[in-house]
C-alpha cells in the first residue's frame, strides 16, 4: 500500500523529471475557482456507478490538470467498491490526450476510503491546449450492500497543473439513495400483467 506522502513525492517529482515542468503561462485564472465534485450518479441493477468529475480549468490554456490525489469516503454498512474506471466516458481520459499513458492507483486505504491518484504523461503543451476545461475524472463502481441513504464525501490530498504547480479546489459532498432490485420489478409487473391481458383478450377475440 502506498501513503499519502509517497503519493504527494511521486505527483510532485514525476511532473517536474518527466518533461512536464515547462515555462509557466501567465494567467489571470482563479484556483479558487475550480470544483472537484461527483457529478453523476446512477444505479444498474445491484451498481451504483459514481462520476467524480472537475470543472473551473481554463480552455485552450493554463493552468489545466496535470495531477491527482484524490480520496472517496462512503459508508461501508451501504456499499463495497467493485472497481474504478479512469478517464472520461465520452471525453476519454484527459490526462492521457497523447496516449502515452498515465500512471494511476486505485485502492482503499480504510474502511470505506477508496484513494484514487492519476499522474498524466503527457507534455505541459498537450495538456494546456488540448485537454478540456471541465471532465469526469473517473467512475468508482460499487456493489449495493443495503437499502437507504448515505454520504459520498470527497477529499483533495493534491491537485497539480501541468506545469507542477499546486492547485486548490472546492470538493463537494453529496447524499447517495440506493434502492431495493424488487422495487424495479415491481414497476414492471403492472405492465406486464396488461400485456398478458391484453394476449389473452385477442385469443378470446380470436376464437369468437
Amino acid at each position: 500500500m502506498i501513503t499519502n506522502k509517497i503519493r504527494l513525492c511521486i505527483l510532485a517529482t514525476l511532473l517536474m523529471l518527466t518533461g512536464i515542468t515547462q515555462a509557466s503561462v501567465v494567467s489571470t485564472f482563479n484556483p479558487t475557482s475550480l470544483f472537484l465534485s461527483i457529478t453523476r450518479i446512477s444505479q444498474t441493477g445491484n451498481s451504483v456507478n459514481v462520476d467524480i468529475g472537475i470543472s473551473g480549468l481554463a480552455s485552450g490554456t493554463a493552468p489545466s490538470l496535470g495531477g491527482y490525489d484524490v480520496n472517496l469516503s462512503f459508508d461501508p454498512s451501504y456499499l463495497s467498491l467493485a472497481g474504478v474506471a479512469f478517464g472520461d466516458a465520452v471525453l476519454g481520459n484527459q490526462l492521457d490526450l497523447a496516449s502515452l499513458g498515465s500512471t494511476t492507483i486505485a485502492e482503499l486505504t480504510g474502511v470505506g476510503v477508496v484513494n484514487l491518484f492519476e499522474l498524466s504523461g503527457d507534455t505541459a503543451e498537450d495538456l494546456n491546449t488540448l485537454q478540456a476545461d471541465s471532465f469526469n475524472l473517473a467512475t468508482v463502481t460499487f456493489d449495493v450492500l443495503n437499502v437507504g441513504t448515505s454520504l459520498l464525501q470527497l477529499d483533495l490530498n493534491a491537485l497539480a497543473d501541468a506545469d507542477g504547480n499546486a492547485l486548490s479546489a472546492i470538493t463537494l459532498s453529496v447524499p447517495v439513495t440506493t434502492v431495493p432490485l424488487p422495487s424495479a420489478f415491481l414497476l414492471m409487473v403492472p405492465a406486464l400483467a396488461g400485456l398478458m391481458f391484453a394476449g389473452k383478450r385477442r385469443k378470446e377475440d380470436f376464437r369468437v
